[in-house]
Parts: structure tokens; C-alpha cells; sequence
């Protein structure tokens, strides 16, 4: 799967809490992934976690496929 999109990404509810999107493209189908980036602290060090999670997918010659995303492509 090939990523042809990244938003910026923005604070979650927690101090390291991030998120953001991807836009990745595979064979014939465009894919949105919700992606998450935290902190915790497993006991004995604060750990970064990630992730990721399909929110959205279309044919690549889906009417219902964003317009910007056609310059993706």
C-alpha cells in the first residue's frame, strides 16, 4: 500500500495524544486511515504507541472519491 496523502497532525484529549490521516492508494481503491500516535508509562519508561485504523475506502473511479484526491493519483 502506497501512501499518497498525509494531513498535518493535530493534539488528541491528552498531552501526547496526536493524530492524523493518510490517504493511501492500493490496486484500484483509495484508502483513509485514521492514524494515532501515545504516549504511556508501561511501569518503567513512557512509551510511544501507534495506531491505525480504515475509516473510509473508494474505487479508484468512485463518483463519491474526493475531487483533490484525483491529483493524488
Amino acid at each position: 500500500m502506497k501512501t499518497i496523502y498525509k494531513t498535518n497532525q493535530w493534539k488528541g484529549h491528552g498531552k501526547q495524544n496526536y493524530y492524523w490521516n493518510e490517504y493511501r492508494f492500493d490496486g484500484d481503491t483509495v484508502y483513509k486511515i485514521k492514524c494515532n500516535r501515545f504516549k504511556y508509562f508501561d511501569g518503567d519508561e513512557s512509551v510511544w504507541e501507534s495506531e491505525e485504523k480504515e475509516v473510509e475506502s473508494w474505487a479508484k473511479d468512485d463518483p463519491n472519491l474526493p475531487d483533490w484526491l484525483h491529483d493524488y493519483l
